[in-house]
């Protein structure tokens, strides 16, 4: 069994590495740790990435560690998921005859255990935050009065989730769980000025960010019957105020040639808190008619503002989400056990992004789409779903984002350590 886990996770890292992936560019993704990821990659993107109050006998709901308890017993699950993703890019400052880009890659590598009938857990791998980005612009000389340097712009990084979570069933209809992550990543950002006014072949600086910390996820569920047909969900997390350590290196180039620095100097002065990350607080409730229809609303916030970061022209706010959904789901009977073999959903939802530009917020709104299937006669499970979203705005020398994702998720369960005689 244990062999057979470890070769199916080897074939998927490998399969990682040859998935064609050119990154999308956002020119919001320059500030702070870059566009930090609102999707979970698990059932709820196809609701509007709502539906954090539930859980399931098969799937993995990642967005709530307390979930986990609601696993079949003696079953382990594993899923893996992908997104490609489109967008066209608008506003006075796109120059560029290409204004748009594609992305394909692997997101989501998860596996969970039910370990005893009230204890689940589980281990993975998630995108917490990304950030590409390219750009050109004026950059006045100091000293200089009005003169200005042409300079451009690149940057690029992420930072890694890996987590472990738990998750007990204290009594009937309630549980706790906690996520326990490690946050990794790097960062690095080159500025390059021109050669007309600097020196005779350019000069270009170039600053990278090592950046680890831990990160917890404490949440819970409840729910409970109101009749024969209806039952609600309530469920609820929160992160703790984090500090991402890191170390920052600082490299300077005259054309080809590094110029000399002080490098015990520089990393001294540079090894520090590169960001903090403030609580976040999460809310949601769902409800479920005849076991067939489904409705959650999900809520969070975080409190960005006790930061106290601005510059020239942005602002880090207090930042916010809001998601709805609906789902379907077509139920079997099979000598006497109720199966879900197909779901379908549809959730709207906009996000109050942490980044205030020249005044105005950077918000998303999108719609979802989505649907999901159980296939009895293997192990396998899948879903697909589709999100359309508008980012940003055109006005204020803004840029707006019109995207177009798909998601895949991949899921496939077996016994765990248990003799089974199968009959034919």
């Amino acid at each position: 069994m244990i062999k057979r886990i470890i070769l199916n996770i080897a074939a998927i890292v490998c399969l990682q590495q040859v998935v064609f992936s050119q990154n999308n560019n956002s020119p919001y993704s320059i500030y702070g740790i870059g566009d930090i990821e609102q999707s979970s990659f698990d059932r709820t993107s196809g609701m509007g990435h709502s539906g954090m109050a539930l859980t399931s006998n098969r799937f993995l709901y990642n967005s709530n560690p307390a979930s986990l308890s609601g696993l079949d017993d003696k079953f382990f699950n594993f899923e893996m998921s992908g997104r490609a993703k489109f967008i066209n890019y608008s506003g006075d400052p796109i120059t560029n005859s290409s204004s748009s880009s594609s992305d394909l890659q692997i997101k989501k590598l998860s596996l969970a255990i039910k370990i005893k009938p009230n204890w689940g857990m589980s281990i993975g791998l998630l995108p917490f935050s990304s950030a590409n980005y390219s750009f050109s612009s004026n950059k006045y000389i100091l000293g200089a009065g009005n003169v200005t340097v042409p300079s451009y712009y690149q940057g690029s990084g992420s930072l890694n989730q890996l987590y472990f979570s738990n998750s007990y069933n204290l009594f009937k209809n309630f549980s706790l769980g906690l996520q326990s992550s490690y946050l990794f990543g790097q960062f690095s950002q080159t500025e390059s000025i021109l050669s007309t006014f600097a020196t005779d072949s350019g000069l270009t600086t170039t600053r990278k960010n090592v950046i680890g910390a831990a990160y917890f996820k404490p949440g819970f569920q409840y729910n409970t019957k109101v009749n024969s047909k209806l039952k609600l969900y309530i469920g609820g997390t929160a992160t703790f105020k984090t500090s991402l350590n890191g170390v920052t290196s600082l490299s300077v180039a005259d054309g080809g040639n590094t110029v000399p620095t002080p490098q015990n100097t520089i990393i001294d002065n540079y090894k520090s808190t590169p960001f903090t990350l403030p609580a976040k607080y999460s809310g949601s409730i769902a409800a479920k008619l005849k076991e067939k229809y489904t409705f959650s609303v999900d809520y969070s916030f975080q409190n960005w503002n006790s930061l106290n970061m601005q510059g020239i022209t942005y602002k880090l706010v207090n930042s916010s989400f809001l998601g709805a959904g609906f789902e379907f789901a077509k139920i079997q009977k099979f000598r006497d056990i109720s199966i879900e073999r197909h779901f379908w959903q549809a959730g709207v939802f906009c996000n109050n992004s942490y980044l205030q530009i020249n005044g105005q917020q950077v918000s998303t709104y999108g719609i979802t789409l989505g649907g999901g299937k159980n296939f009895l006669r293997s192990n396998l499970g899948m879903q697909i779903n589709t999100e359309l979203g508008v980012r940003g705005m055109t006005t204020g020398s803004m840029v707006q984002e019109n995207y177009a994702q798909i998601n895949v998720i991949l899921s496939y369960r077996d016994f765990w350590f248990v003799k089974v005689k199968r009959f034919d």
